[in-house]
């Protein structure tokens, strides 16, 4: 009888934070994939992740931070299958505006994204989505992933860097 009040006590709180934070959610997982259709299946993935992973829950922290991690996977889990369909990417960064740079320019860029996406491993695409697709700050980024602010600005750091080499030498083969 306990399992059963327990199970249902589960659902109502994953309704609530359905409720409360599907359109946020939403929103990240769009940014992230830029496919609309692709970002709804995210957000499932997210709930769903987030109702299987509830009792690990660290209750005192926000569920926002907890619920962005889950939907960041959920996203990289989709750009993965992507690439290895051979899916090219949908869309760079909207920093880089089309109208600075010539087709030649844009195909080197992609390629050196499509490239630098490859060499990262997980931690780092979790940083680097964080900051750049959902616009979160070093310090909110190493308190949803559990780790030092320090080691958050130290691993973007050494990707801006990788990045800036790969455009440099994306540039120069042609």
């Amino acid at each position: 009888m306990e399992e059963v009040t327990r199970l249902g006590e589960r659902e109502r709180k994953i309704e609530e934070l359905h409720r409360k934070y599907a359109p946020v959610v939403y929103d990240h997982c769009v940014r992230m994939l830029q496919d609309r259709s692709e970002a709804e299946d995210a957000v499932q993935e997210t709930f769903l992740g987030a109702y299987r992973s509830l009792d690990s829950f660290t209750y005192g922290d926000s569920h926002l931070p907890w619920l962005y991690r889950i939907a960041t996977n959920a996203c990289l889990k989709i750009i993965r299958t992507r690439r290895r369909k051979g899916v090219a990417l949908h869309e760079r960064p909207q920093s880089v505006p089309d109208q600075e740079r010539d087709p030649v320019s844009r195909l080197h860029f992609r390629r050196a994204l499509e490239e630098l996406l490859d060499m990262l491993d997980e931690r780092n695409l979790q940083i680097l989505a964080a900051h750049y697709v959902a616009g979160m700050d070093q310090g909110q980024i190493a308190r949803s992933l559990g780790i030092s602010r320090r080691a958050v600005v130290k691993r973007l750091a050494k990707v801006r860097r990788e990045a800036a080499h790969l455009l440099e030498g994306n540039g120069e083969d042609e």
